[in-house]
C-alpha cells in the first residue's frame, strides 16, 4: 500500500479517542467496478439543471487525479470505453420563517454617534432545495450498466425584512418564537436553486468513480492484555510517548518489546501499528495475524479490549485488496 508521510508530522488522534499513527494512502472507490473503466466521458443529464450535472461531471471526470496523476484519459471522445448519464430530481422545496429581534441604532446625531436606539423586529424567510443527482456508468461497448449512485445536495437562500419597531427598554433579543417549516411544491422550485444545489451532489461522486487518496489511522493497544505487557514498565512508556506524538520513540520501543516478548498480542499488534504507518503493508500484516491469533487464546478477554487488534487486520486486508485492484487497472491502462 502505497503512503504520503512523514515520520516527524504523524498526526495523533483526538485525545478522547484511541492513540494511533495517522497515515495517507489511497483508496478503491465506492464501487470497484468502476476501476476498469478508466475512458470515460459525461453524456446526457435529464431533468431541471441537467445540463449543469453534465458540466459539472465533465469537470470531475477532467480533474480527477491519483497521487498527482489524472486517473481517467479519454483515447477518443467518440467512442469512449464507458459513459456516465444521469437525471436530475428534485426532493423538497421547503421554507423556514423566523423572526429575531435586535437593538439598532434608528436616529443618529452624527458619524458614530447615536441618537436613539430601538428593538427592530425582523422576519427572515429562508428557501431550501434539495436534489439528488442520478448518475450510471454504462459500457458502451455492450450496453451494460456497471453501476448507479445518486448523491444529494441543497442550496439555500434567505432574505430579512424589518417589520417592527419597539422602544428600546433593555430587554433581551435574539429569535422570537418558533421557526416555522413549510413545505412547498417541487415543481415550484426556482430553477437558479437547483442549479446552485447540483455541483454539491456531483462532487461526491468522486469517491465512486475513481481511486483517490484518504486518511488512516493505526490505532494501538493501551491495556496490556498479558502478563509481559503489564510487568514491563516500557509498555506503559510507549503508551505515552505514542500519545505525546514521539513516532520514533515509540515504535523503537514496541519494537524492542517484540523481540522480547513474541507471544504478547498487544506488543505485537502495536508493533505492527507502526509498519502499517510506515507502509510495511506485509509486515503489518503478519503481525496482526499473529496478535489476533493469541488474543483469541486469552482466556475471559474482553471483547472491546481485542477490537482494536481485529480491526487493525481487516483494514489491512481491505487496503492491500483494493491496492490490487488499483494497480492492476494502473496496468490496464497504463496511466
Amino acid at each position: 500500500m502505497k503512503r504520503i508521510l512523514a515520520l516527524g508530522a504523524f498526526g495523533l488522534v483526538a485525545a478522547c479517542q484511541t492513540p494511533g499513527y495517522d497515515y495517507v494512502s489511497r483508496a478503491a472507490p465506492n464501487f470497484p467496478e468502476a476501476l476498469e473503466y478508466t475512458d470515460v466521458v459525461a453524456g446526457r443529464f435529464g431533468g431541471p439543471a441537467g445540463e449543469v450535472a453534465e458540466q459539472e461531471f465533465g469537470a470531475l471526470i477532467r480533474s480527477a487525479e491519483l497521487e498527482g496523476q489524472p486517473w481517467f484519459v479519454v483515447l477518443d471522445p467518440d467512442q469512449p470505453q464507458g459513459i456516465y448519464e444521469g437525471d436530475v430530481v428534485v426532493t423538497s422545496y421547503r421554507g423556514e420563517i423566523r423572526r429575531e429581534n435586535e437593538r439598532k441604532c434608528v436616529e443618529w446625531d452624527g458619524p458614530f454617534d447615536c441618537e436613539h436606539h430601538a428593538i427592530v423586529e425582523k422576519e427572515c424567510v429562508k428557501d431550501l432545495v434539495d436534489v439528488d443527482v442520478r448518475a450510471r456508468l454504462t459500457d458502451l461497448a455492450n450496453r451494460r450498466l456497471v453501476f448507479a449512485s445518486a448523491k444529494g445536495g441543497t442550496s439555500e437562500r434567505e432574505d430579512c425584512y424589518d417589520v417592527a419597531e419597539y422602544p428600546d427598554t433593555g430587554q433581551p433579543t435574539g429569535t422570537v418564537g418558533s421557526t416555522l417549516h413549510e413545505i412547498y411544491s417541487s415543481y415550484d422550485a426556482p430553477y437558479g436553486m437547483i442549479a446552485e444545489a447540483v455541483p454539491e451532489a456531483v462532487r461526491l461522486f468522486r469517491f465512486d468513480i475513481a481511486p483517490y487518496m484518504a486518511s488512516f489511522r493505526a490505532e494501538i493497544v493501551t491495556n496490556p492484555l498479558s502478563g509481559e505487557e503489564k510487568g514491563d514498565a516500557r509498555f506503559a512508556a510507549a503508551v505515552k510517548a505514542t500519545k505525546g506524538g514521539n513516532f520514533l520513540g515509540a515504535c523503537a520501543q514496541w519494537e524492542e518489546l517484540a523481540a522480547a516478548y513474541p507471544a504478547s498480542p498487544g506488543i505485537l499488534h502495536n508493533s505492527g501499528a507502526c509498519a502499517e504507518a510506515r507502509g510495511d503493508m506485509a509486515g503489518a500484516h503478519s503481525q496482526y495475524a499473529r496478535a489476533a491469533e493469541l488474543a483469541k487464546q486469552i482466556p475471559l478477554l474482553k471483547d472491546k479490549d481485542a477490537k482494536v487488534i481485529f480491526d487493525a487486520l481487516a483494514r489491512v486486508n481491505r487496503g492491500r485488496r483494493e491496492n490490487t485492484l488499483i494497480d492492476k487497472a494502473i496496468d490496464v491502462s497504463g496511466s
